[in-house]
């Protein structure tokens, strides 16, 4: 297992394959990413969804760091993050901004978001805070950050939906 931060010229070698997962794992997003315009829109009330949706959120997310998940030359998932990212629940830099997780179905239960987590919390950004939202039902991801030890820092009920609320949690360092 390797973890790269995709270059410019690697994020487009892979875009199919970015695209393809996306495509793959939208329905597993709550909303979806194709009824969505960017990674870090705070109107998450369900739109109309697209392939234009979906290419939109696309465009977005590159212009972020990706890390890739790779087994030899195959990519198996990625992390796209924003460096010092502020908003009105993220006061304070220096800090990372984890904004979209996606592997591929066939790899997934296998450890390999703990593994990437660690790499980027521990060898790429040590002694950065990290942030990052999720819904309230994402028991999977929530287990995980939970086992880094990050703090919930606000939750907005009934934000994407009736019982499923937007948490942020924190990893302050």
């Amino acid at each position: 297992m390797e973890f790269i931060v995709l270059s410019k010229e690697q994020k487009k070698q892979y875009e199919k394959e970015i695209v393809e997962m996306m495509k793959v794992s939208d329905e597993d997003f709550v909303p979806p990413l194709s009824h969505r315009k960017s990674t870090t829109q705070t109107d998450l009330s369900f739109g109309e969804g697209s392939i234009d949706g979906l290419y939109s959120y696309f465009n977005e997310m590159v212009k972020q760091e990706i890390l890739g998940f790779f087994d030899d030359d195959t990519l198996l998932g990625f992390v796209s993050f924003k460096e010092n990212y502020l908003t009105n629940e993220i006061k304070n830099t220096p800090n990372i901004y984890l904004s979209t997780l996606i592997l591929k179905p066939e790899a997934r239960g296998k450890n390999l978001t703990f593994k990437a987590y660690d790499y980027l919390f521990n060898v790429l950004y040590p002694k950065v805070s990290i942030y990052t939202r999720t819904w309230s039902t994402n028991f999977a991801h929530i287990k995980i950050l939970s086992k880094f030890n990050f703090e919930l820092l606000l939750r907005k009920p009934n934000d994407r939906g009736e019982g499923i609320d937007t948490v942020y949690f924190c990893l302050e360092r």
